[in-house]
């Protein structure tokens, strides 16, 4: 049997539970949408998508200007633009759309979007991280 663990110094406990509170709170990527188009967030149901559009997940090549592909490539139903972590855009995009934004050198991906779901993580779950 090894040594008995020692309680943790209630100063070191409280930096750390602020550290990951503050690391937790950080957006991954955010999210603006240039100033023409603001406006409250819609859920996905109330959009109303005109026939033979999809919505996609646009990634561009870093330094890519978002609104420059957009004017560019005719996409005018936009969820989102990235700009932060990543550039892109998330759009309702028709099939002409994605065939010209797949053109462009500046476009990375050209991605279905959709919701993902994870598997549970818990004690059974074994394997090397």
């Amino acid at each position: 049997m090894g040594p008995k663990p020692r309680p943790m110094p209630r100063a070191v406990l409280t930096a750390v539970l602020l550290c990951a509170a503050a690391v937790g709170a950080a957006p991954v990527a955010q999210a603006r949408v240039p100033v023409a188009q603001a406006q409250a967030p819609v859920a996905r149901s109330q959009l109303q998508r005109p026939a033979g559009a999809e919505p996609y997940v646009v990634t561009l090549a870093p330094g890519a200007d978002p609104e420059r592909v957009m004017r560019e490539t005719g996409v005018t139903r936009v969820r989102f633009v990235y700009r932060d972590t990543v550039r892109g855009f998330a759009a309702d995009l028709d099939p002409e759309q994605v065939a010209a934004l797949w053109a462009r050198p500046d476009v990375v991906a050209v991605e279905r979007d959709g919701e993902v779901v994870g598997a549970p993580v818990g004690p059974s779950v074994t394997g090397r991280w």
